[in-house]
């Protein structure tokens, strides 16, 4: 048997294999299905892309002057895209559930879109 070496050993053993997996869980609940709802697919984009930004701006400056900042404002961020996603994935399932009942929290998805709102693909028709 030839040996991998340590960091495989720590990763066969469960432990993360970079320091943004060590900081950044991965993103849940997983954001739901889009089928064709333009206002979901941009907000679910969104939340997405707001991610990954935080995670690669946390990674680029952890180690520099201010680097904790950073970090504890990627992980704020992240905390809040969380939020946004059990909400994502409530009105998915409730518009699969009872489609009538989910206008309600649609209505919540096309305010939480407004954050976007200088977004090329941000549309006026989402809020009136």
């Amino acid at each position: 048997m030839t040996s991998r070496g340590i960091g495989d050993v720590r990763r066969v053993l469960g432990q993360p294999k970079s320091w943004i997996d060590q900081t950044f869980a991965k993103p849940a609940p997983p954001l739901p299905d889009v089928r064709g709802d333009a206002l979901l697919g941009f907000v679910c984009d969104r939340v997405r892309q707001w991610e990954s930004q935080v995670e690669n701006e946390a990674a680029e400056y952890h180690d520099r002057p201010l680097g904790p900042a950073m970090v504890r404002y990627a992980l704020d961020i992240r905390r809040l895209c969380t939020a946004l996603r059990l909400v994502l994935a409530q009105y998915g399932e409730m518009r699969d559930a009872d489609p009538g009942a989910s206008r309600v929290i649609r209505r919540t998805v096309q305010e939480l879109s407004t954050a976007w709102r200088n977004h090329p693909d941000w549309r006026d028709e989402w809020v009136s």
